[in-house]
């Protein structure tokens, strides 16, 4: 079965992959995951910074997905030898063991770590087959996601030339998509392999939330990553991921608190009518008067909230 679902990437066929795998890793691997338009690119960088740590581009792997050309092209790896790991694998979380061990080996890096943003929405499978698995939650204030959910992506490659897309979607789903994701995400609080790490902690005190996040997945603290947009490699070149482009540049808060230009108040009426109690339980402040931070850094890790089991 698993070498006929080879020739599909359907829904069905990444649902039948995840039913028919049996594989159980013994590997500690790193899993970002989150709403879109997070800030998972930047984390993904900054860890793939780490001397110990290959986090390449997003692959969908964990998520059933497979596309040996896609891969080829984004980790510069043969397109040969993804078949040949293919070959060997036993299933397809043996395959996703298989080459994201070898991707890591390459660079000459003893751990991988894969970001997908909708691997927050497949807990179950990962946890399932990588027990040890670290996984990272990463929030960002709902208002700002979603008005960068609904321009994404501004900018597309066309024969080699940077061109505007001027995508604007509806903001109600926008909303409705950030809310399912980080309900996947929340269910999972208080399991010992979650971490929440919040957006604009991120952006605004960069090193003490990542010495936070070493301890979490057990790496000594290593200051290379604070210098992520320095380093150059292929995974980071704008020109392939222009999409995600900001995320190798140095750290800015321009996009936090970038709502107050960008919804009106009716817009803003609505997301607190569909989402402000999620932002309160993510630990976000909703502003009766626009003039208050939006983030109560009181509740900047999982250990300051509600426990719950998934």
């Amino acid at each position: 079965m698993f070498r006929t679902l080879a020739t599909s990437n359907s829904s069905l066929a990444r649902w039948l992959r995840r039913r028919a795998s049996r594989h159980v890793s013994t590997q500690s691997p790193i899993i970002i995951g989150g709403s879109q338009r997070s800030g998972t690119t930047l984390l993904r960088v900054i860890l793939d910074s780490h001397p110990h740590i290959a986090c390449g581009p997003e692959t969908s792997l964990l998520t059933g997905g497979f596309l040996p050309g896609k891969l080829s092209r984004r980790f510069d790896f043969p397109v040969e030898e993804i078949w040949q790991l293919h070959e060997r694998a036993t299933d397809h979380a043996h395959f996703v063991e298989l080459f994201l061990t070898q991707y890591a080996a390459n660079r000459g890096k003893t751990r991988w770590a894969e970001k997908t943003p909708q691997n927050v929405s497949y807990l179950p499978f990962i946890f399932r087959h990588f027990p040890s698995a670290k996984f990272i939650h990463l929030v960002r204030d709902g208002r700002d996601a979603v008005c960068s959910i609904r321009t994404h992506p501004k900018f597309r490659m066309m024969n080699g030339q940077q061109v505007v897309t001027n995508v604007r979607r509806p903001l109600r789903p926008c909303i409705e998509s950030w809310l399912r994701d980080t309900e996947a995400g929340m269910c999972w609080r208080g399991h010992p392999q979650y971490l929440e790490i919040h957006y604009e902690k991120l952006v605004t005190d960069l090193e003490p939330t990542l010495r936070q996040l070493c301890e979490f997945i057990n790496e000594p603290w290593h200051a290379a990553m604070l210098e992520y947009h320095s380093q150059d490699e292929p995974s980071r070149d704008p020109t392939r991921f222009i999409a995600n482009a900001a995320a190798t540049q140095p750290l800015t808060t321009q996009a936090v608190h970038r709502w107050r230009k960008e919804l009106s108040a009716d817009e803003l009426r609505l997301f607190n009518q569909l989402a402000g109690k999620r932002m309160i339980e993510l630990g976000y402040q909703l502003d009766s008067d626009d003039s208050t931070p939006a983030l109560n850094y009181q509740r900047d890790t999982v250990a300051n909230l509600k426990q719950g089991t998934p």
